[in-house]
């Protein structure tokens, strides 16, 4: 085998090191105390074979010839290690380096970072088109966006496998908790040159991009444009420099938001693809490889509900825990049971975490008028706290950036609306954050102004909707007085709490808004049985 500058443990590589470091540690037997002192002898050891000349056997970790963070890198196989060290290293675990490290082959790509492989469902038509994008048309730069747990990282784990013989090279990295760009811009080099270079800059990274055809995969983009800093900055002009040089390579770009400047670069070299929920058909699929069954109307009621892979994967384990994969039992009067367990909520308040005020408060408005919101509806809604500019910008920012809100065009009027499982969430979360505000008011007699029972109707009159008005006191106005009424001993002692919220409201001056008409159902509420 030829000399190479830089070596990594193959996957079968990295079992061999693990099994060969369990027998080390057994040879020493009760010399070792803790995994440090294990990490030191080995260092002393691979250090009497890089240099012999030197008395090695009473040196601490930190002064040997190689550092413990080569050792971790060599044991994680993720980076490369210089070749030398790595033969060593094999050496001393009595494992041959040529068993041990990646194959020429295996050298090309880079996955270590990628998610595993899975079973792969539907995507057909976004699969064609990438590939076209891909090889067809030759894009620089292509960015796949979409909510969390859409399917982004399997989407493009599964291009990759399928266009990877069409590159020279291809490498993943994931931007997870926003690396430095300096760190990111040194493995590239590294693999790209083949451990030739350790270091390196743009200028030279965009050097291979030309003379090598390349494949690289940033995911979790979000997390880089979500933080303002000198690192942003340099991740921007980056890829700004591959969309607008001329080059034979490819950055995937994988995000949950859109950012403003990949739309401004869009064109012939520049392109988008928003991923949206999996269709029925994919479900379908999806559900029948995973071992569900269900009559026809079943599975077409369950496909409409559930079209997050992410969220779906959580509810098809769930029913496979409680029914054996039977869906009828999930089915509840015709319905589908709309379930968002504690996983789900805390990945789906993740989301959220990313949302302004004005975007979270508009899910909410288009929420409290269940899937029928008309566009003059929500400015009718909203006139008093946003202004046309502001809400118009919300709006796109929820469907473009965020794909948290979608729109039914098969209506005669478009129709805003939220996917099932995020409608449920974000009644329930509308409904705690009313039932924490005005339980505050309550103890503090102080109402800032901005509090939701102020800015949201609880039951909407613009136009008057009988049934959609008893939807929302079902929904909204009884869960929030049955939450205000476990505080209290009786329902008229909440009734004359909330009167006294309404005289507070008069003696404030407060007639902007929601807050006298949804105390006043509160009220209502509390008086029925």
């Amino acid at each position: 085998m030829p000399e190479r500058f830089s070596l990594k443990a193959s996957q079968r590589g990295k079992k061999l090191v693990k099994e060969a470091w369990k027998r080390l540690i057994m040879a020493h037997g009760t010399t070792i105390a803790s995994a440090s002192d294990m990490n030191e002898i080995f260092l002393r050891e691979a250090s009497k074979i890089l240099q012999p000349d030197k008395n090695w056997d009473n040196v601490s970790e930190e002064h040997c010839a190689v550092s413990k963070a080569t050792l971790k890198r060599f044991r994680e196989a993720k980076e490369r290690i210089t070749g030398s060290t790595f033969k060593i290293f094999c050496q001393v675990l009595n494992l041959n380096w040529e068993d041990v490290a990646e194959n020429e082959a295996d050298t090309n790509r880079d996955l270590s970072e990628a998610p595993p492989p899975i079973n792969f469902y539907g995507r057909i038509q976004e699969l064609a088109e990438l590939q076209q994008l891909l090889i067809q048309k030759g894009c620089r730069l292509i960015l796949i966006h979409g909510m969390g747990g859409i399917g982004k990282s399997a989407l493009a784990r599964h291009l990759g496998d399928r266009v990877a013989d069409k590159y020279e090279r291809l490498i993943w990295l994931s931007l997870e908790s926003s690396p430095p760009f300096q760190k990111i811009l040194i493995k590239l080099v590294q693999f790209l040159s083949k451990g030739e270079q350790e270091e390196g800059d743009i200028y030279q990274l965009m050097q291979y991009l030309q003379h090598q055809k390349c494949l690289i995969v940033l995911d979790a983009w979000e997390d880089i444009i979500e933080n303002y800093s000198e690192d942003y900055i340099k991740y921007n002009f980056l890829v700004e420099r591959v969309a607008k040089e001329s080059h034979k390579s490819c950055l995937l770009l994988l995000s949950r938001r859109k950012p403003d400047n990949i739309a401004i670069l869009e064109g012939k070299f520049v392109s988008s693809k928003k991923l949206l929920p999996l269709i029925k058909k994919d479900v379908k699929e999806f559900l029948s490889a995973e071992g569900l069954f269900g009559t026809d109307i079943e599975l077409e009621k369950f496909s409409e509900r559930y079209n997050n892979p992410w969220i779906l994967k959580r509810i098809i384990q769930s029913i496979h825990n409680v029914f054996n994969g039977d869906i009828s039992p999930f089915i509840n009067n015709g319905e589908v049971t709309t379930v968002i367990d504690e996983l789900t909520t805390g990945f789906l308040n993740q989301q959220f975490k990313r949302l302004s005020q004005a975007e979270i408060n508009l899910i909410y408005w288009v929420g409290i008028r269940r899937n029928t919101a008309l566009w003059n509806q929500l400015v009718q809604d909203s006139k008093q706290f946003l202004t046309y500019q502001q809400l118009f910008e919300t709006g796109n920012n929820l469907i473009i950036k965020h794909s948290l809100m979608t729109k039914n065009t098969e209506e005669v009027s478009v129709i805003y609306i939220l996917e099932p499982v995020i409608l449920k969430y974000s009644n329930d979360r509308f409904i705690a954050e009313n039932y924490a505000q005005i339980d505050q008011v309550f103890q503090n007699s102080i109402i800032n102004g901005c509090e939701l029972f102020i800015t949201h109707a609880f039951i909407t009159g613009y136009p008057k909707d009988e049934e959609l008005n008893q939807e929302q006191m079902r929904r909204i106005v009884k869960p929030i007085e049955k939450m205000l009424l476990v505080n209290f001993r009786s329902q008229q002692q909440l009734e004359n709490q909330l009167k006294k919220v309404l005289s507070l409201l008069e003696d404030k001056g407060l007639s902007q808004g929601y807050a006298s008409q949804n105390v006043s159902h509160l009220i209502s509420a509390s008086k029925q049985i």
